[in-house]
Parts: C-alpha cells; structure tokens; sequence
C-alpha cells in the first residue's frame, strides 16, 4: 500500500523516537475565559437540538422527493418490534401490493393475518378467494384442486361474516365455475346480483359463467353490464377476454387480455392467457415474450415451461427448445401428466425408443396418456423387442383406429413383432379405457384448466 503524500511530509519531520519528549504541562490559570464560553455554547447547542429534535430529523432526512433521504443516507424500512402487532388496515395495504407485486400467495398470507387482525371484513375473505382463483389458473393438477378448495373455504367465510354482501357470493359462483360446475355457479352468481344488481363483478363472473354453459347471447348481456358498471377492473377485462377467446374471436381477446394487463402487468395468469391468443394469431414471438415475462413473475411455475414447450414444438417447429422446456415443466412438477406426454411423442418421433418409453410410461403412470397416443406406445416397444407388451398396446391402439396411414402404422408394429394382424372390426367389441378411466387427457391448450 502506498504511502501519501502529505503522509510522507508528516513523518519526515517527526523527530527520531530517541529523542523524544512529552509536551511541556501547561501550568497557566485553569478558568481561561475563552474556555469557558466554549463550554457555554456548546451546553446551549445541545440544549437546543434536544428541544428541535423534528426539525433536525426533517433537515438530515427530509425534504426530499417522496420523503425519501438524502443522497448518501441509506433507507431503512422500519419493522414492527416483537411486541408490535399491525393493524388490519397496514396488512391490508401490505397485501395489496404484493398483489401489484404478483406475489399472489403472499398477498393472500397477508389478506389471512389481517383477518385474523379484524374478523368482520369481509373484503378480506373475498380478496383470499379472488386471488387463489388466479393463482389456480396457473397451477396443474391436485395443486390446482387445493387452491380452489381454499378458495371455496375463503367465499364461505364471506358469506358467513356478511351474508347481505354480493361480493361474497358471487366470488363463491366464480369458484364453482372454476371447478366445473357452472350450474351452481350461474345460481350463486345470481343471489349476489339479487342483493346489488348493480354489483358489476358479479356481472362478469355471471358473463364467463354463462359461456362455459353455452348460453352465448347471455353472456353477451352480462359483459355489456359488467362493462358499464366497472370497465376498469382486471377481473372484467379478464372475463371478456375469456369470452372472446371462447367465441374464437382471438384479436378481440388479445385486445382485452391486454387491456388487463394495463390494469395489472404482473399479473401471470394473464400473460400465459395473451400468449394463448397470440400463438392462435400467428405472433409466435409476442407469444413467448409474454410467457417469458411470466417466468420472470414465477421462475418455478411448471405451466409456463410448459406453454413455452408447447410454443416452440406445435407454432415455432424448435423440437430442441420444447424438449429442453418440457423437461424443465417435468422437473418443476412431479405430477403433471402434459410434458411427459410430449416428451415421449419427440423421443418415438426422434427414434429414441426406449426414452420414449420411460417418458410414455410415466404419463401413463399418471393417467395422462390420451388414447391416440397409444399406437406410439406400442411401436416403441415393438421396435425395442418387448413384443409381450407391445402387442398389448397395438391391440387397444387397433381397436379405435379409423384413419388407414394409423392403422398401416400399427400393422407395422405387428410385423416387427411377428404377430397376426387383427382386423379392426374384430376389437371393436372389447372395452376402451375413456377418460374417465384415467386414460385420455384434455387437449395441451386446456392444460391450466383456466376457465370454468
């Protein structure tokens, strides 16, 4: 380390420590005037500051932009000591804006102490359903169920705390949609509007309700509504692009979507809703900006490595980025069916059978492999020599077939495998697994299950 300057000027005449001496003692008078008043002035500075202590904070800290500090002086936020307890209405702004943040499982966190804090707002009940809800739309399997049983539980307490507040039950008939009882749904919907007909949520949950039960020019009246009384809230903006996206119209829901997203950019169950719409439109690039910007919201969410998967393997035709996003969704959530399905239909496409069975096998393992895929299955085996359980799956894959390059696809796994070929007709009398067995799985697009 270099020595300055005026540090070498100092040593050089500082004398040898040999010679050294101490200072003279001063021996003059003890009550020197000038002392004194020093001391004087310096009692009277601290006298002051001590009686201004507003004013010295507010020069040191204030008047600033926003009340932030001064340049140079480091912000602290200052947290309740262990004896503190906030207020309902501190946690409720708390919530609030980590809901602005797209913390929505924080926010709720937050919305469940300040209840504990004031039991009788009902606000907060509803604000707990709302945003499991939408925390739900980006969620997959028995995950996605809990959310919505918790939201269910949330409405309920809503109602009971108030029983004459819309809000209560018509976030109750949302969460019967999101369930897949829109009957129930359109009924609970219905008593909020009963109370407050001009309650403009609840028109909009009613508009997306009725979509989901078809009653197309119903759902048309309840948005306009929804529309007039509260345009500017995310949920009906939401809705309505729902709506649209249900019609097929796809700019007109991509012209909402977006418009919610004006309302609120972080909101991540929106941003894989206009990547939808965009991919549907042919913006395959918007399309992955949005699902990228959902990963920045939620790095960890299996949906959105998913629909990135799905991207870049059905509109981009990038089986590499697929697989590599596919992948990633498998390892994010253990028991999400839908990649695993993919992954085994690029890996028989690739000629890597036997990764291909691992990944087929365990999509089975989650009754996640759709009936049409099982030709795949069976040819995989076939081509790996395992013909006891290959001929198994060709037999169901046969039984259903109907287009004739499938059913020449099949035949061909019966030769490799040296087996006579059934006719069709002849399976047709066994039992298919349905759905409902386990066995089929809803198309990729409706993997959030968003909607009702």
């Amino acid at each position: 380390m270099s020595i300055s300057l005026k540090e070498r000027r100092r040593r050089s005449r500082r004398r040898s420590y040999a010679d050294w001496k101490p200072p003279g003692r001063n021996n003059g008078p003890r009550n020197d005037p000038f002392r004194i008043v020093f001391y004087l002035v310096l009692i009277a500075a601290g006298i002051w500051v001590y009686f201004n202590q507003d004013m010295v904070r507010a020069e040191l800290f204030g008047g600033t932009v926003e009340g932030q500090p001064r340049q140079g002086l480091v912000a602290t936020r200052a947290e309740p000591s262990g004896d503190e307890v906030l207020s309902a209405e501190e946690l409720e702004a708390q919530a609030e804006q980590a809901y602005m943040q797209g913390q929505l499982l924080d926010a709720v966190e937050l919305y469940r102490s300040a209840s504990e804090v004031a039991p009788d707002h009902t606000n907060n009940y509803v604000q707990i359903a709302r945003l499991l809800i939408y925390e739900s739309a980006t969620a997959v399997g028995e995950q996605r169920d809990a959310l919505l049983e918790q939201a269910m539980e949330a409405a309920e307490t809503a109602i009971l705390v108030d029983p004459y507040d819309p809000a209560g039950y018509a976030i109750k008939g949302k969460v019967f949609d999101w369930q897949g009882r829109p009957d129930q749904a359109a009924s609970t919907i219905l008593r909020a509007l009963d109370i407050d007909k001009n309650y403009g949520l609840a028109h909009g949950y009613l508009a997306e309700t009725y979509v989901d039960l078809s009653r197309w020019d119903q759902a048309q009246t309840s948005i306009e509504q929804a529309l007039a009384l509260n345009g500017d809230h995310v949920d009906v903006r939401r809705d309505y692009g729902y709506m649209h996206e249900m019609f097929g119209d796809y700019a007109s829901a991509a012209t909402q979507y977006e418009a919610a997203l004006n309302l609120h950019p972080r909101l991540m169950a929106l941003r894989v809703s206009l990547a939808r719409v965009y991919r549907e439109l042919g913006r395959y690039d918007e399309a992955l900006d949005q699902l990228f910007e959902a990963q920045t919201i939620n790095p960890t969410n299996a949906l959105v490595a998913y629909e990135l998967g799905r991207t870049y393997e059905s509109y981009i035709g990038d089986t590499e980025a697929a697989m590599e996003y596919y992948g990633r969704a498998a390892e994010l959530a253990e028991n999400f069916g839908s990649p695993w399905v993919r992954l085994g239909a690029l890996r028989y496409f690739n000629g890597r059978y036997a990764d291909a069975i691992v990944a087929f096998e365990r999509a089975i393992a989650l009754d996640s492999l759709p009936d049409t895929l099982k030709y795949q299955v069976g040819l995989a085996y076939a081509n790996e020599g395992r013909c006891e359980i290959a001929i198994q799956y060709l037999d169901e894959a046969m039984a259903i077939a109907q287009d004739e390059m499938l059913i020449d696809a099949i035949t061909s796994g019966y030769e490799m495998c040296s087996a006579p070929t059934p006719e069709p007709g002849e399976l047709e009398s066994e039992e298919t697994p349905s759905a409902e067995d386990g066995s089929g799985e809803e198309p990729p697009s409706d993997a959030s299950g968003e909607g009702g």
